[in-house]
């Protein structure tokens, strides 16, 4: 595995299923056809068609065991492979987009709210069993190039809580009031500064990650409620190859430290809310954060 976690593969699970309730239950509420101002260019259609996706795809990889790199669209039905073998060579985002069409109109042909909640939430219970029959070192292609399918339970827990707060920001609910379990979005932050700072990260989150190459730049990242045991602060470094996350016991003094709540730094991390409205405390060269959240994909 790529790293030692202190939350367990069991919590993760839970807390999947945990958030895919309260993922549903806002879903329920809201309008299909409403823009997500979280997610530029969506409305809750969309939401619900990515998610759906986004967990058929991991219970697919888990399911299989795959020992490599597969195409979401491969878990989705019969679907023409020329066409997305093309679709494929414009970039991962643009991929995505696309592929979230093809389930617009199901989403659609669902009819009411319940319906469309429970599709969703279907698809997160599938990938939560998938991940129990697994077990947290089972074998299993990531991005990371380790970590098996643990991987997919970490990133499972990440994509439900986000998405959950992208619904209840729809719904009107201030981003200080969204409460994410602190030790489940210390293993996300923990996830996403991993993610982007791994090698090859460029071809999933966009070519603005080059912008993230420095001389020795850094931020610090910490979050205030962690479990204790828990190891809850983060330094990234901006190098000339691009950034990557320095060891824990790197204690040098960062250009900028943000801290606050896990779940608030978790919103800040994945751009849900800009750096002057964040329930965090922003010490030193604040125009270095908002760079680096500029040049990182949503």
């Amino acid at each position: 595995m790529y790293e030692v976690y202190e939350i367990s593969h069991d919590r993760i699970c839970a807390g999947i299923e945990s958030e895919a309730v309260l993922l549903a239950d806002a879903l329920r509420r809201a309008d299909p056809a409403q823009p997500v101002g979280t997610c530029p260019g969506w409305t809750t259609n969309h939401l619900m068609a990515h998610l759906f996706q986004a967990f058929t795809w991991a219970a697919g990889l888990v399911e299989t065991r795959a020992a490599a790199f597969v195409a979401p669209h491969a878990f989705l039905g019969p679907l023409d492979e020329e066409r997305w073998a093309k679709q494929q060579s414009g970039g991962w985002a643009e991929y995505v987009d696309a592929l979230i069409g093809v389930s617009l109109d199901e989403a659609d042909r669902l009819g009411g709210a319940e319906a469309r909640a429970r599709w969703v939430l279907g698809a997160a219970g599938k990938l939560v069993a998938a991940l129990r029959d697994a077990g947290p070192d089972a074998e299993v292609w990531n991005s990371f190039g380790a970590g098996g399918a643990r991987f997919w339970a970490s990133w499972g827990a990440l994509e439900t809580a986000v998405h959950r707060a992208d619904a209840e920001l729809l719904l009107g609910r201030a981003p200080d009031a969204v409460r994410l379990a602190g030790d489940l979005s210390v293993d996300s932050v923990r996830f996403w500064l991993r993610a982007v700072t791994a090698p090859g990260a460029e071809a999933f989150f966009g070519p603005g990650l080059r912008a993230l190459a420095g001389s020795g730049e850094s931020l610090r990242f910490r979050a205030t409620d962690a479990p204790d045991g828990i190891a809850a602060e983060w330094l990234v470094l901006r190098t000339p190859e691009g950034p990557v996350l320095a060891s824990g016991d790197d204690d040098r003094r960062a250009g900028v430290t943000v801290a606050g709540r896990a779940g608030d730094l978790l919103l800040l991390l994945k751009r849900r809310v800009a750096p002057r409205e964040a329930a965090v405390e922003v010490t030193g060269d604040l125009r270095l954060l908002e760079h680096w959240l500029a040049n990182v994909m949503v």
